[in-house]
């Protein structure tokens, strides 16, 4: 799996391909911690707001006496509400949102990552003891760990593992766009079988051997166990099916899968009543998408919940939530760039304010399925993706007011320089910005550079001082290229591109779309049919699992390949990555994308969480939030 995509909330974005998350996510991008007792008293980072500074203001220590029950108001992201119910979510609702802030909360994952400000697996939140491999790596073993309960009191066991993976088959079998973590070959096509060996223990068995690394953090992470004495049914009130049957489980996805695309009945359907997590679903307004949760009294977690209500409320506008922040009427929520230079307000009325990159990256996506113009021929051309990274200027973006606000740092890569797996030079452009050398990329390949009017082809062919095949003589470059339209942040940037690009005589236009609306009509694999609207677009990025594979992301078959990018090479290292044992196979992945520029890089913004003073916890509950990961089973209220 992959870079999870990113489709909202602080982390602006999706989760794609199986853990590139992070997904993830992402997740990836993904952080959260081993939550496991109280927190270090010392603080974990020091107060910076200094342009491309690691992190944005520090995190709190835990600090008063902790007060049961209570209501904390969390802000959703504009446009980011929850579309989708059951944990094997299609490409067009897969993101950061539906996974990490509100299925999550109910429904807990095999393995769940990050692991506080850390980019690995939690072994405190993970349901299941760490894999055990044998066989060449073609054999798992999972052992799940005793008293894990549903809320029914009945046992979190192998068979609700196994029934998660039957239904992922039928979604699948279905249609591939069942699932926003597909990449053909992989997960659940590369398992043999799954089979339980005991009441808590799974066995599958592999049809290759895989790395070990990879298999854990992409693979597993992506599993949810679901409750087959509950769900196993084919109509509501319909008898308890055998889910091995292929017949009964396609029956069975197919009812679930109906209801889940239902938000009148998210939170009075009894199905999902019936859950994992510290929170269940208590109402869900289809008119607004205000949905509250309440505490799940029998969950046997780590940490039982000490706040007993959560409203997540709605928000049309950036302005909007941040002008509730400052009035006090939310408990937390995001800060956009924009309203960086109020931070001091927010502290003044009683925030903490802390934000980090989150992990993973953001970018500008390229459509290499877009015939309009010609546009796959031009952007197929290396050169030209080149010379368009030639005018981002990431540090001047950084430090601008009307952009990053200083809370962002650079980044050219899929993995941060804060991955184990990642060299020290993702912090540096393989092609910096230089307005120059754009348009010495485009003369020295055959084209007559008009600043300001319209740049053609001069000269037509394949050899290397020419445009390129398929490029006829006396084509112009024009894209079009739309934009999130909250954040602000967004717009920004894209405006900045393109003045820039007509100073070079290349026309892009800019629009702003919703980001619900971009990542279900301009993503390749999930609407092909619309791949001929869009050249380019920008709605965020994706977020990486611990183990940064752009696997399911950027390999040809990806189902999280938004622009269908096709790279041989790429291909190969991401092979390489996934199936070989030796783990530098990831950083020579990193090292060629990075150059060969699937996507525009853009600066990681800071993820930026504002919360009350009046709400606790320990360090690594909050060291999370840059990645929208909520843990609020360790929040209380003082």
């Amino acid at each position: 799996m992959t870079g999870r995509g990113e489709r909202a909330g602080g982390k602006d974005g999706f989760r794609y391909g199986r853990r590139a998350m992070a997904a993830a996510a992402l997740c990836a991008l993904l952080p959260l911690a081993a939550c496991t007792g109280g927190a270090t008293q010392a603080t974990r980072t020091t107060q910076t707001a200094a342009p491309g500074a690691l992190t944005f203001g520090e995190l709190p220590p835990e600090s008063g006496t902790p007060k049961d029950g209570g209501a904390v108001d969390i802000a959703q992201q504009p446009g980011a509400g929850p579309y989708y119910m059951l944990p094997i979510v299609p490409g067009a609702f897969y993101s950061t949102y539906v996974m990490y802030q509100f299925q999550r909360l109910m429904y807990r994952p095999l393995y769940w990552f990050p692991d506080g400000a850390d980019a690995k697996v939690s072994d405190a939140l993970s349901l299941a003891e760490p894999p055990e491999f044998s066989d060449g790596n073609r054999t798992v073993t999972i052992k799940l760990r005793p008293g894990y309960t549903w809320s029914d009191g009945s046992p979190v066991g192998a068979d609700d593992v196994i029934f998660f993976i039957n239904l992922l088959k039928a979604a699948l079998k279905k249609s591939p766009s069942n699932w926003g973590g597909y990449t053909p070959g992989q997960f659940p096509d590369n398992v043999t079988s799954a089979e339980a060996t005991a009441a808590g223990t799974v066995r599958l068995t592999l049809k290759q051997a895989y790395n070990p690394e990879w298999f854990t953090a992409d693979e597993l992470t992506s599993v949810v166990p679901l409750p087959a004495r509950q769900w196993a049914r084919a109509s509501a009130g319909g008898p308890i099916l055998d889910h091995r049957s292929p017949e009964n489980a396609a029956a069975i996805y197919t009812y679930l899968d109906k209801a889940s695309r239902d938000p009148a009945g998210f939170a009075s359907d009894e199905l999902w009543q019936t859950v994992s997590g510290p929170y269940r679903l208590s109402s869900f307004d289809v008119t607004t998408n205000l949905y509250v949760m309440t505490a799940n009294e029998a969950y046997s977690g780590p940490r039982k919940p000490r706040v007993k209500t959560l409203n997540f409320r709605p928000f049309t506008s950036e302005a909007a939530k941040f002008n509730q922040l400052l009035s006090g009427n939310l408990t937390m929520a995001t800060v956009d760039q924009a309203n960086v230079s109020q931070v001091a307000k927010l502290k003044a009325a009683g925030y903490h304010v802390y934000g980090a990159p989150r992990l993973g990256f953001n970018f500008i996506m390229l459509n290499f399925k877009d015939t309009t113009g010609n546009v796959d021929k031009i952007l197929g051309r290396l050169y030209v993706r080149q010379a368009l990274q030639h005018l981002i200027n990431q540090p001047g973006y950084i430090a601008s007011k009307g952009m990053y606000n200083g809370a962002a740092v650079e980044s050219y890569g899929t993995a941060p320089a804060s991955s184990p797996y990642a060299s020290k030079s993702v912090t540096t452009a393989p092609y910096p910005y230089d307005p120059a050398a754009a348009r010495k990329l485009l003369e020295e390949h055959g084209w007559k550079v008009v600043p300001g009017g319209v740049t053609t082809c001069e000269r037509p062919g394949t050899g290397p001082a020419e445009c390129g095949a398929g490029i006829p003589r006396g084509q112009a470059i024009t894209f079009n290229l739309f934009y999130r339209s909250e954040p602000q942040l967004h717009a920004a940037v894209s405006t900045a591109l393109a003045s820039e690009a007509k100073k070079l005589g290349i026309t892009i236009s800019v629009a702003p779309k919703t980001f619900a609306f971009l990542i279900q009509n301009f993503n390749v694999p999930a609407a092909p049919d619309k791949a001929g609207e869009w050249a380019m677009s920008t709605w965020g990025g994706f977020s990486i699992t611990p183990y940064p594979t752009m696997n399911g992301t950027f390999n040809s078959t990806g189902s999280g390949n938004v622009g269908a990018y096709t790279s041989a090479e790429a291909d190969e290292r991401i092979r390489a990555s996934v199936n070989g044992a030796d783990r530098r196979a990831v950083q020579a992945e990193i090292e060629h994308l990075r150059t060969d520029l699937p996507v525009l890089w853009l600066p990681t913004a800071h993820t930026i969480w504002a919360w009350k003073t009046s709400l606790s916890g320990p360090q690594d509950a909050f060291a999370n939030l840059p990645a929208s990961v909520l843990t609020p089973e360790y929040w209380y209220l003082k």
